[in-house]
């Protein structure tokens, strides 16, 4: 039993050992941030922001019992002593509010929900002493409806206080702070990073640089550095093997790092490709790492947008004071009316430059299209399932780049061959072309020494590629 301990203490340090390290570089730092409004030869004094909300729903309230320390009226303090007291619970619903910014002829230039409806509960009497019941009932008759009247001013002076906070922050130009983190390998016996790790500090240097300071030549040509030496080293990726030197946890790193440089850049399209690319590596996979990169794209999709809106602006970094008007409870209809136009509107022109950007990338060949279809579990692996009403015709070359899939599910696709490439797909343990048209398979798959299912159902293969396939895959299961 110590030997089987001991050797699995030997194993865990091994891998220990040849597993990479990553490590970070911070740096504090503030990226510029564009108005969410058109402010190009803007009349400042014209744009009017205002504020409508629904109305608070009062709940039902509990007695409760507590100590305070009390004093009778007109005695010191030093007379105070500590008694038990009755105090109410009220529940109540807080009110959903919604921004809306118009230009001088009444046109919607942005519209959100600053506030969202929910629960939340207040005391009434808690600090006042009532050692009675029947008194807090008593007082509760007398002052309940001023209460709730107090309550629900409180809630719409929040409202409008959260709605003020956001046009502060949005209407104009200014620089976010943040703490960023540049990403490494640590150089081990088996590799050598160590020019990694400066391009790390290089980079993390350039940061500083660009705190309140988004054009600094200096600190733009230093990203532009890293990211051509990043996506050198990402040309030596292999995922499927955990011991090589540009392996699946550093090629998601230096992705990321490329990611945060060209948002930085103002380049939101690539930094959202770099983002999805290292989310692909993990696809199926959800911690702290990728939580922070989706935060990174949301961030990038929302920037792109405003950037876009005003790149042709000035960058003004002047501090304007435009007051949130609050229009209340009767025009809440009218402003939910125009948020939703708003919004879909704003949806569709998001959704139509991503697609834009997806297509210049895989057009350039910096976005395999069929990478955003892979999914990842611990007990499949990576897997690719075409399920399009749009069959394929023809097996895509570019799939035989995703060397890391493990299963690959193209059934029903009007295939007729299958490319030479699929020989660098060495992972792969399960080929589905069942009802396809294939007539033969190339020579290539014996490549494929993973390979343990392959479905050919339904294909016009002659019985001589069978006995073929036979021999160059003597270990996989050929179900026709």
């Amino acid at each position: 039993m110590k030997k089987i301990v001991l050797g699995m203490m030997l194993g865990l340090i091994g891998l220990a050992a040849t597993a990479q390290r990553i490590d970070e570089f911070k740096a504090e730092t503030s990226y510029l941030t564009y108005p969410r409004i058109p402010v190009k030869d803007i009349d400042w004094s014209q744009i009017k922001a205002e504020v409508a909300h629904t109305d608070i729903t009062m709940g039902d309230k509990t007695m409760h019992k507590g100590a305070n320390l009390c004093k009778a009226k007109g005695a010191s303090l030093k007379d105070a002593k500590v008694i038990e007291n009755y105090y109410y619970e009220v529940k109540h619903k807080t009110p959903s509010g919604i921004l809306r910014i118009t230009d001088n002829a009444g046109k919607v230039l942005f519209s959100k929900k600053t506030s969202e409806a929910g629960n939340s509960s207040t005391m009434f009497g808690k600090d006042d002493c009532y050692f009675l019941e029947a008194i807090l009932v008593d007082v509760w008759k007398k002052q309940g409806e001023a209460y709730k009247e107090i309550v629900a001013a409180d809630e719409f002076a929040h409202i409008q206080a959260n709605a003020q906070d956001f046009v502060n922050k949005s209407v104009m130009f200014r620089y976010v702070p943040e703490e960023i983190e540049v990403f490494y390998p640590k150089t081990s016996k088996e590799h050598n990073y160590d020019a990694l790790q400066t391009v790390a500090q290089e980079t993390a240097e350039a940061y500083k640089l660009l705190n309140a300071d988004y054009q600094n030549v200096e600190a733009k040509a230093t990203l532009e550095k890293a990211i051509a030496a990043w996506g050198k080293e990402l040309e030596q990726t292999n995922l499927n093997d955990r011991k090589s030197r540009i392996n699946k946890k550093v090629a998601a790193t230096l992705r990321a790092n490329m990611a945060l440089a060209y948002a930085y850049m103002h380049q939101y399209n690539e930094a959202i490709v770099q983002v999805n690319k290292a989310l692909n590596i993990y696809s199926g996979t959800s911690n702290n790492r990728t939580m922070k990169w989706e935060v990174l794209r949301d961030r990038c999709n929302e920037q792109n947008a405003y950037y876009l809106l005003n790149k042709d602006a000035e960058v003004d970094l002047t501090e304007r004071k435009v007051v949130v008007e609050n229009r209340g409870l009767e025009a809440y209809e009218a402003f939910k009316s125009d948020y939703s136009a708003y919004n879909s509107k704003q949806q569709m022109e998001e959704y139509a430059a991503a697609k834009d950007a997806q297509d210049k990338a895989i057009a350039s060949g910096e976005l395999n299209k069929y990478e955003g279809m892979v999914s990842h579990t611990a007990t499949q692996g990576y897997m690719l399932m075409y399920m399009s009403f749009n069959k394929l015709g023809e097996f895509p070359e570019e799939v035989c780049e995703l060397t890391q899939l493990n299963q690959i599910y193209f059934k029903n696709q009007n295939i007729e061959s299958v490319p030479e490439e699929i020989g660098q797909l060495t992972q792969l343990k399960k080929l589905d072309l069942s009802k396809n048209q294939i007539k033969s398979i190339p020579d290539e798959i014996a490549n494929c020494k993973e390979l343990k299912t392959l479905i050919l159902k339904g294909n016009p293969l002659p019985q001589s590629e069978l006995d073929k396939l036979s021999k160059l895959l003597p270990d996989c299961k050929i179900k026709m």
